[in-house]
């Protein structure tokens, strides 16, 4: 098992042995975050162990609302959930799609459930920009939708650190399972930050800056490939299929891992665009999928 590792004086961070996933301990003066605790049991139970160690746990930070990031509350019910304002609707939406695919992780792995999964139940939800106090750090929370819908980072303005929920993967291009629009702006607005610390929901922590820009310059320039290749295909009036042959050459870190998100973010877009597919077979908000 990938041990925790400190990357900053506020920031621990927990690898899973699961899908490049991080999870964190954020503390302060004594006071603890869990941030995105799971997805397996014995690793949220070592990060509410290291938490305890660090200081009082005073509450846990769920990113947003994909199943891999919402495993953790149900192993920890002392401690009080926060999440942004779009989280619950968000969840419900794709209520029986992360039903799905919670059920398939555990048979993977052989947990067997007393009781069925409860999506957790919120204390309290922060808008877009605000600001909470842990210990002696001023924690921005930023609304980034492009691959949820409710999703947000954390940002520490005075370490510059960026816990930047599934967005600025090493291994990952941008799943794009929300929308294009949306995603653009995301990038943009942490492409205005000044990011000196990197803790990406899966794939490798940083804190080398030219590392964090290649980063976004790379996220940036593959959606908008994507856009000005979906939006000439839907201009000559290009089926969805079409649409996905005239991307297949793009260029984007790890591309066999990489095809088969890449596919689906080209079927999301052409739909975001107003191209005619049906949305139940094509994209990521095709039935029975949410990306994993």
């Amino acid at each position: 098992m990938t041990q925790p590792f400190q990357l900053t004086p506020e920031l621990w961070v927990l690898p899973s042995r699961a899908l490049a996933y991080n999870a964190g301990v954020l503390t302060s003066a004594g006071q603890v975050w869990l941030l995105d605790p799971g997805p397996h049991p014995d690793e949220t139970a070592r990060a509410a162990t290291l938490a305890v160690s660090l200081g009082r746990p005073v509450g846990l930070v769920l990113t947003h609302s994909h199943w891999d990031h919402i495993l953790g509350p149900e192993r920890l019910p002392t401690l009080p959930v926060y999440a942004h304002v779009r989280f619950a609707e968000t969840l419900t939406a794709h209520q029986a799609a992360t039903l799905a695919m919670i059920d398939r992780w555990e048979q993977r792995f052989g947990y067997v459930r007393a009781a069925p999964f409860r999506p957790p139940h919120l204390a309290a939800t922060f808008q877009d920009g605000q600001v909470f106090v842990l210990g002696n750090l001023a924690l921005t929370l930023l609304h980034i939708p492009g691959h949820a819908a409710d999703q947000v980072a954390i940002f520490v303005p005075r370490s510059g650190l960026l816990w930047a929920a599934d967005t600025l993967s090493d291994n990952e291009i941008p799943l794009v399972s929300h929308r294009l629009d949306a995603y653009e702006l995301t990038l943009a607005r942490l492409a205005a930050l000044p990011i000196q610390a990197l803790v990406p929901g899966h794939g490798a922590p940083t804190t080398d800056r030219a590392v964090i820009r290649q980063r976004l310059d790379a996220d940036r320039a593959y959606l908008d490939d994507v856009r000005r290749r979906v939006v000439r295909a839907i201009s000559v009036g290009a089926s969805v299929a079409e649409t996905v042959a005239a991307c297949a050459t793009m260029v984007f870190r790890s591309p066999v891992a990489n095809a088969g998100a890449h596919r689906l973010n080209v079927e999301s877009v052409y739909l975001e665009f107003g191209g005619e597919a049906d949305a139940t077979q094509v994209g990521w908000a095709q039935d029975g999928l949410i990306d994993e």
